[in-house]
């Protein structure tokens, strides 16, 4: 009878240890069959832009260095346009990627001007993050205009309803025009609203806008970029500059508007600056359409991961990249093929 019992017991013990192996195997060639083979070789797409120069390229050309050494022979091209024009092309399926503020994707999913309906949920997903929290808002004075009106504020000039010049950039920068929609709702104006009290809105580029305040025809320019800005240290040292602060109020209003988030530009950092600046920050990233492959979204992210520490070396506005922060796109979903490279390498779960 003692005899029997044990070999039923051995007997059960065998087929619960059956069960388990059945259960890892099947579940292991769940994993294999989620996670298809990324075959070798190089990577053959174009990434559209934003418009050539300046610093938001430096992403874009820094992407593809990243690329092209980690995948010789690679054909990869960035292709300067517009942040909306690019954002058609991959819904259209004429490019598969493309260089976006964080900004423009919320635009189009939520059927924001100029996209004139709601993008399909999934038609738009993350690659990689290649500049975390860099580009940040930035509206700055001729001191001569700012001492005239005795303005210390943003809120000095929407309350008082200031009369000025000031650069809102082109239309087709949905990120400035964007920011000025938000800092302005934050008083319940719109652009219309300041041009009804004699303002002059000016749309130029940056660029242009700050040769037009070298010469005293601007009064007042609200743009974006890294600190310190090339352009910003120049123009201030042939015309007297300031910044115009935000509060921390409105700093927080805009970066809920717009899903970013708030940070400090440090006192000093232009030598006309002498305090802390409350700013929103803004990331850039790789999207894809419905036409990236999985080999290659996966290819880009592992490319710039692997590549991390020359991508940073290339420009100051890439400095505070990092491979912890690659997956970091905000509310938008991760491509299936990039989204598994990051789950290979650990950076999510």
């Amino acid at each position: 009878m003692l005899n029997a019992l044990v070999r039923l017991g051995r007997k059960c013990n065998r087929g619960i240890l059956g069960t388990v192996a059945l259960v890892l195997s099947v579940s292991a060639g769940m994993a294999l069959a989620a996670t298809p083979q990324v075959k070798e070789g190089p990577v053959n797409v174009t990434i559209a832009g934003y418009s050539s120069g300046g610093q938001v390229s430096v992403f874009g050309e820094g992407v593809i260095d990243a690329v092209r050494r980690n995948y010789p022979n690679s054909s990869i091209i960035y292709e300067p346009g517009n942040p909306a024009g690019a954002l058609e092309y991959l819904r259209t399926g004429r490019r598969p990627f493309a260089l976006e503020s964080i900004i423009e994707p919320r635009m189009a999913y939520k059927g924001l001007a100029p996209f004139r309906s709601a993008y399909p949920e999934g038609s738009i997903t993350g690659v990689l993050n290649g500049a975390p929290d860099v580009f940040a808002l930035k509206v700055y004075a001729r001191k001569a205009f700012l001492d005239q009106h005795g303005i210390t504020s943003f809120d000095d000039l929407i309350k008082n309803e200031i009369p000025m010049r000031v650069s809102v950039n082109q239309p087709g920068n949905l990120w400035a025009r964007e920011h000025v929609r938000a800092l302005l709702s934050y008083y319940g104006k719109t652009m219309k609203d300041i041009e009804g009290w004699g303002s002059s809105l000016v749309p130029q580029p940056t660029g242009a806008s700050n040769d037009l305040m070298r010469d005293g025809r601007l009064d007042v320019i609200i743009t974006g970029g890294a600190t310190p800005a090339g352009a910003i240290v120049e123009l201030g040292s042939v015309q007297e500059i300031a910044f115009v602060p935000l509060s921390k109020e409105l700093a927080e209003h805009v970066a809920k508007e717009l899903g970013v988030k708030v940070g400090v530009i440090p006192a000093n950092s232009y030598s006309f600056q002498k305090e802390d600046l409350y700013v929103p920050f803004t990331s850039f990233i790789i999207v894809a359409g419905p036409e990236a492959t999985f080999d290659d979204a996966y290819k880009l992210a592992k490319a710039v991961y692997e590549q991390i520490e020359r991508y940073r070396s290339l420009h100051p506005a890439l400095s505070l990249a990092s491979r912890e922060r690659l997956p970091d796109m905000g509310s938008l979903k991760l491509h299936p093929g990039a989204e598994a490279f990051y789950r290979e390498v650990g950076l999510i779960e």
